[in-house]
């Protein structure tokens, strides 16, 4: 099935493999400020991300009210209107 020279270099291979293993890998982190050792880097760094949260839901925020502004105002002036025509003048 297999020969001999097959065999020689699958453990060649096999043994090449386990020392790749043995050795410790090198971690490389992303180059975010948020990571940083200095405290000023990292303060700002939450300050910013905090900031685009509070944008991106305060702009989502604002649509929907202006929609429902739009829909209640229209039929808050209806009302107004109404009860203004059944007045005396």
């Amino acid at each position: 099935m297999y020969t001999d020279q097959d065999i020689t270099n699958l453990v060649a291979r096999v043994q090449q493999l386990e020392q790749q293993a043995a050795m410790p890998k090198q971690v490389m982190l992303p180059d975010y400020g948020i990571l940083s050792r200095n405290f000023l880097t990292r303060a700002f760094s939450v300050w910013g991300l905090y900031f685009v949260a509070s944008l991106i839901i305060g702009i989502v925020i604002a649509c929907i009210s202006t929609v429902l502004g739009l829909i209640l105002g229209a039929t808050a002036i209806d009302w107004i209107n109404q009860l203004l025509g059944n007045l005396p003048v």
